[in-house]
């Protein structure tokens, strides 16, 4: 079943109808630092895949020499990615352990929680993501719930919100609703007030695009055919413009856009619009090419110019995984 995103215009109203006005992210702790510095290193954001189920590292086949980690190497790269002067880490988990509603991913002694209370124990300072989907915990693979075979968008919204708020128990410092489900980032925000209020919620402006397969391989995905939730057309600029103007009245604390690439007129697009910062999302498609390619040209070089040109296309932060190409 195909779930239709509905748009409330172009500005949007949150659920009690005004709109919502939250503190800028560039005053967060986590974030301050990358978001006033100079240097291409220092707005950067490095995914990681962590599961409970490796030792130490695990190279995922197919994936661009991309690995899966044990919470020691995750402990381990987060202080290398702090020394390096990175911005932070987006944290994604990989399990083998899947349902039909996504239970493990609100557990709070799930590998996710486990993994950010681990990092900020370890790299205090260290900006913290994480996505908050249900599709790497349900056998079906698809970013909503479902029942009774249709589509459960209420119960899927419920799910996000919990797990919003273990990863905000756990000391997040940014949660990332990915799966375009309309209402997640009210959803999100209304799970989160109260004792988590201040935690940032960053809305998801992710484009049709093929380069999203190699994601779904490493966090252990079910392989899809269709998506049941459609994401935003990539001939048409202003479905991006309208859903993330609508999501930052819902209460975003900032945007990001994906792929990186081929979406950089959209970063264009939305700098004058949104009074947000913008995160430039390079997949790991997109870094598994400069990979492939490194035999006929300086790979870490080009990849590193594609990172900057998110920057000048006003991007405040970027997250790829390439980030090691940027460090100073």
């Amino acid at each position: 079943m195909l779930v239709r995103p509905h748009y409330h215009g172009e500005m949007g109203q949150d659920i009690g109808g005004n709109t919502v006005a939250r503190r800028p992210l560039a005053e967060h702790p986590a974030w301050k630092r990358g978001l006033h510095a100079e240097s291409l290193a220092s707005r950067m954001i490095l995914p990681v895949v962590v599961s409970a189920s490796v030792e130490d590292r695990e190279r995922v086949e197919g994936t661009g020499r991309l690995e899966r980690l044990s919470l020691t190497e995750l402990v381990r790269d987060a202080r290398a990615a702090a020394s390096a002067g990175f911005a932070g880490l987006l944290l994604f988990g990989a399990t083998d352990r899947k349902d039909a509603r996504a239970f493990i991913a609100s557990e709070r002694d799930h590998i996710v929680p486990r993994a950010i209370r681990a990092v900020k124990e370890a790299v205090p300072e260290l900006g913290i993501a994480t996505e908050v989907c249900v599709c790497a915990y349900t056998e079906h693979g698809q970013c909503v719930l479902f029942r009774d075979g249709s589509a459960d968008v209420s119960g899927t919204l419920e799910r996000l919100g919990e797990i919003a708020v273990a990863h905000a128990d756990a000391g997040a410092d940014l949660l990332i609703p990915s799966g375009m489900l309309d209402g997640s980032v009210a959803a999100v925000r209304r799970a989160l007030t109260g004792e988590h209020d201040e935690v940032p919620v960053a809305a998801m402006a992710k484009l049709e695009s093929t380069l999203y397969s190699m994601h779904r391989v490493l966090v252990d995905a079910a392989r899809i055919r269709e998506r049941a939730v459609p994401l935003l057309a990539a001939d048409d600029p202003s479905a991006s413009r309208a859903r993330a103007l609508r999501d930052v009245a819902e209460g975003a604390d900032a945007v990001v856009v994906q792929p990186g690439t081929s979406a950089l007129d959209i970063v264009v697009g939305l700098r004058p619009l949104v009074r947000r910062p913008l995160i430039s999302f390079h997949t790991a498609d997109e870094h598994a090419a400069f990979i492939a390619a490194a035999e006929d040209l300086d790979g870490p070089a080009a990849e590193r110019e594609t990172l900057a040109a998110s920057r000048r296309a006003g991007a405040d932060l970027v997250i790829s995984y390439g980030a090691w190409n940027a460090a100073d």
